[in-house]
């Protein structure tokens, strides 16, 4: 209410005429609303020139704020565009390439303001296609685009002899596949003959979720042959590239049900920390191998202990959970770990 009141306070004073107040306003040299606010607060605007002209001088001269000031500035709803032909000849002649160059441009100051800065939006139905259209680069929008059938595009990549996605991607960034090649092979060729990486790049490599894996027994059979002795040594054998694909690297997540543990996988006759037969050393002498086992290799703390396990570097006479095994000989003894 209060502005409003404002507002009809001001019509009912007389102001000089609507040219003898523009003519003084632009002799300020004032560029835009907010420097008008400024000015309009500073108690310099004179008593016969009003703070709101556009409500005063409306059907009265007044046209826009630009024109107010002498800027020449239009309103965006004001302003009249070139037709979409004319603003897209103009744009192409700027040899602009992506979106992100437009809108640089448009940040520049350059751009003349007869042409919008969202031209999807202003030119719709209008004449706008794509942005490849309105910048000259033949660009499609990727959900527009006709991509090849898959055999073919399978062929051609195969010349390239890539040899896993990271390669795959590296090339795509190279600006060197064909516009009517897509980037994402395994999305656009979903259903149309993808069967996987392997199968696209030429290589045979399966993804492990795809992989039909030997049996448990199948697999325990030829990993014992190779005399692997710890978990370590296997993660090594895996890396080598020597691995049979169908035999996995992870057996004890991909055998839950068939495993037992580490030295039946591996035949090394290791036994599982929680079997009550286990024979351990008395406490003491424990502890005391296990401190010297600490410096040899580096163990300081809980996760460090249990890498040391899995790595076969903790004697099978000391227990992998101590602080279950001597939980009772740890609360009497005279010295806590």
């Amino acid at each position: 209410m209060g502005r409003l009141q404002g507002v009809e306070k001001e019509m009912k004073k007389q102001f000089r005429d609507f040219e003898s107040a523009r003519e003084f306003v632009k002799s300020l040299g004032l560029k835009n609303q907010k420097e008008w606010k400024d000015y309009c607060k500073s108690n310099q605007l004179p008593y016969d020139i009003s703070s709101r002209p556009d409500y005063v001088y409306k059907k009265k001269g007044w046209t826009t704020w630009g024109n107010w000031f002498g800027t020449g500035t239009v309103a965006t709803q004001d302003r009249k565009y070139r037709s979409y032909k004319e603003a897209r000849e103009f744009v192409r002649s700027l040899g602009l390439k992506t979106w992100k160059e437009w809108q640089e441009y448009c940040k520049s100051g350059d751009k003349p303001d007869d042409i919008p800065y969202n031209v999807q939006t202003t030119y719709k139905n209008k004449g706008w296609t794509t942005w490849g259209d309105f910048l000259g680069t033949g660009t499609i929008q990727t959900q527009k685009r006709k991509y090849v059938p898959f055999k073919d595009v399978r062929e051609f990549v195969r010349t390239l002899e890539l040899k896993n996605t990271s390669e795959w991607n590296e090339y795509c960034r190279s600006n060197t596949l064909p516009t009517n090649h897509s980037t994402r092979p395994d999305t656009v060729y979903k259903n149309k003959g993808w069967k996987g990486w392997g199968d696209f790049l030429g290589t045979g490599n399966i993804a492990s979720v795809n992989i039909q894996f030997r049996s448990f027994e199948s697999t325990r059979e030829f990993v014992r042959s190779l005399g692997i002795q710890t978990w370590k040594e296997w993660q090594e054998y895996c890396k080598s590239g020597d691995k049979p694909d169908d035999i996995s690297s992870n057996p004890n997540r991909t055998y839950k049900k068939e495993w037992i543990s580490w030295g039946d996988f591996l035949e090394t006759g290791r036994i599982q920390t929680q079997k009550k037969n286990k024979n351990y050393l008395p406490f003491n002498e424990a502890r005391n191998i296990a401190r010297k086992l600490a410096i040899r290799h580096n163990i300081k703390n809980w996760k460090d202990w249990q890498k040391a396990v899995k790595e076969g570097k903790i004697p099978d006479n000391i227990p992998t959970r101590p602080e279950a095994t001597y939980k009772k000989k740890m609360e009497t003894s005279d010295e806590k770990v």
